[in-house]
Order: C-alpha cells, then sequence, then structure tokens
C-alpha cells in the first residue's frame, strides 16, 4: 500500500474516533466498508492496530480502549487535537483532503484558495534549519530593480494568512562590533536560497511561540509596544470573534444584544490596525485614545480621497 493511501487511513480513523467518541471495532468496520478507501473490504484488527500505533508515533494522538464500556475505542488526549501545532494543522488539512476525495462527484462545487507558492523554498530554508547552516536568501523589493542578497541564520517558520515568513537573525559589522538583528522575510519575495557552510546556533532558550505572542500577524518591527487594547465589535463580526478568536490574549469584557466589547494584549502594529481598520463601522477602538485617533484618522483620509474624485 502506498504511503498517501496509509495517510488517508490514519486520518479517517481520527476523525470518525472524534466523531463518535466512542466506538467499537465492529462498528468502525460497518463505517469502514461504506467508504471507498475500503474497497468493500472490512480491515482487519491487525491492520487497525498498526494504524492505532502509527497514529500515535506520527501524530501524538493516543487511541485507547474502554474494557468496562463495550471495548469502545476512543482518543484518549483528545485536548492534543485542540492545540496550535504543526501536528494539528496537518491533520486538519489532511482531513479535509480526506473527505473531498471520499466526494469525488463534488468536485468543481468545493472551492479551494490556492496553496501557498514557493514549496522548493521551503525545503531549502528547513533543511538550513535542520541542519544548522546559515542561508543566503535574495529578497526582491518593490522599490529596486535590483535583488539584494542577506545571510540570515534561519530560526523559524511562520505561515499568517496563508503566506509563509522566515525569521532570521542577521549579524552585521558596524564600527568594528557585530550588531545582531532579526527580521521577517515572506517567501513570495525570496527568489532565491542557497545554503552555506557557516554553522549557527540556535539559542536552547529560543521559543518561536512566545516571540511571536504578542504580535498580531506578520509584522514584528515597527516600534509598538504591547499594550491593552479595547475594541467594541457590532452585530454578527462579534459573534464571529466569540467563536474564533482574533489573538490569544483576546477576553470578551462585555457583551450586549448589539455589541461585544473585546480585550487584547499585544502590539498594536500596522497589520493590526489595518484590519481594524478594514472592518469598517463593525468595529471601533476604545482605547488606547493614540490608536482610535490614529483610526479616526485613518478613515478620515480614506473619505476624503474618495470626495477629492
Amino acid at each position: 500500500m502506498k504511503t498517501s493511501e496509509r495517510f488517508k487511513e490514519y486520518i479517517w480513523l481520527i476523525d470518525l474516533l472524534k466523531t463518535y467518541g466512542g466506538i467499537t471495532f465492529e462498528e468502525i468496520n460497518e463505517e469502514w466498508v461504506q467508504t471507498e478507501m475500503s474497497g468493500g473490504v472490512e480491515m482487519a484488527r491487525s491492520t487497525f492496530n498498526r494504524h492505532k500505533d502509527a497514529i500515535e508515533d506520527m501524530f501524538g494522538v493516543y487511541i485507547e480502549c474502554d474494557r468496562s464500556n463495550g471495548y469502545k475505542y476512543y482518543i484518549g488526549n483528545e485536548r492534543v487535537l485542540e492545540e496550535d501545532t504543526i501536528q494539528t494543522w496537518m491533520l486538519s488539512t489532511l482531513s479535509i483532503g480526506n473527505k473531498i476525495h471520499e466526494n469525488k462527484s463534488l468536485y468543481g462545487r468545493v472551492l479551494l484558495e490556492g496553496a501557498p507558492e514557493n514549496d522548493c523554498l521551503l525545503d531549502d530554508l528547513m533543511e538550513g534549519m535542520r541542519k544548522s547552516v546559515k542561508v543566503d536568501i535574495g529578497y526582491r523589493k518593490y522599490e529596486i530593480e535590483t535583488t539584494p542578497h542577506v545571510v540570515i541564520e534561519p530560526y523559524c517558520l511562520k505561515m499568517f494568512n496563508r503566506h509563509w515568513y522566515v525569521l532570521g537573525r542577521l549579524n552585521r559589522e558596524y564600527k568594528g562590533r557585530t550588531e545582531s538583528s532579526f527580521s521577517l522575510f515572506a517567501l513570495d519575495k525570496i527568489v532565491s536560497v542557497r545554503l552555506t557552510d557557516d554553522k549557527f546556533s540556535l539559542p536552547e532558550d529560543f521559543d518561536a511561540n512566545a516571540y511571536f505572542a504578542n504580535y498580531f500577524g506578520a509584522i514584528v518591527y515597527d516600534g509598538t509596544k504591547p499594550e491593552a487594547v479595547v475594541v467594541r465589535v457590532y452585530g454578527n463580526e462579534a459573534y464571529e470573534l466569540l467563536n474564533r478568536p482574533l489573538h490569544h490574549s483576546q477576553k470578551c469584557l462585555n457583551e450586549t444584544d448589539n455589541y461585544a466589547d473585546f480585550e487584547y494584549t499585544l502590539c498594536p502594529t500596522t497589520d493590526f490596525r489595518d484590519y481594524i481598520i478594514g472592518r469598517g463601522t463593525r468595529m471601533k477602538v476604545i482605547s488606547p485614545k493614540w490608536l482610535a485617533d490614529e483610526i479616526i484618522y485613518k478613515h478620515m483620509e480614506a473619505a476624503k480621497a474618495y470626495m477629492e474624485e
């Protein structure tokens, strides 16, 4: 059996256990034979046991059996499926792919966004991270015709709004001393990646999640400091945020029939401010005052641009 086919079976089994909570091996087989993957043939118990072990090794998902409740199988550490990890992201992505594959008759009626490009660059950057070697990247800037090159220590990769970014540490010589700084590079602006022979050491205390904890998205260096931001959100937009928080620090301070007030502790960077502006009349900054004033100014400038035409 091809590896890709085995993966589909792993994801199908995880999805089934998530849906039922507890299910016997016989019930698993009843569901299994209805799929295209089965070819109408039941799953052998030995195959099920191998799948169970592989799922634990690959995804850290433990499938356990409740012998006191009719020998029903269930996910013993279901909370791992709620965590924001690469395993969870991969499971979700593969699960969607499985569902589409099992419903081939719906092709053309299930519309997806294009996948992020530059997969080959992603491979090279991951290799640089794995080998702990510096990489030379050619980075396109729209304001200049040439392609400048810079050597970075690739610390981590981040996806935001279906775009990949690499966080790199740069070491520059300045007035006889070496100065270090971090920059975030968008992969869709990188035109080349070359691994060098120069090694680097990733600090043992570096934590990618902690590094980005105070930021909204992909802008991390625009001079803003972390602070409490309170926004008032109106109508259906408020319900959306209650179900899908904008940032991990989100707290609902007040909820009415017409609006909800949310507090965030983060750096109100340019991309965060642009997000608020993009919500128009559905989102209003309550505090801090400087941020509310800036949003008002941006809306007035936009209105002015329309009136001038």
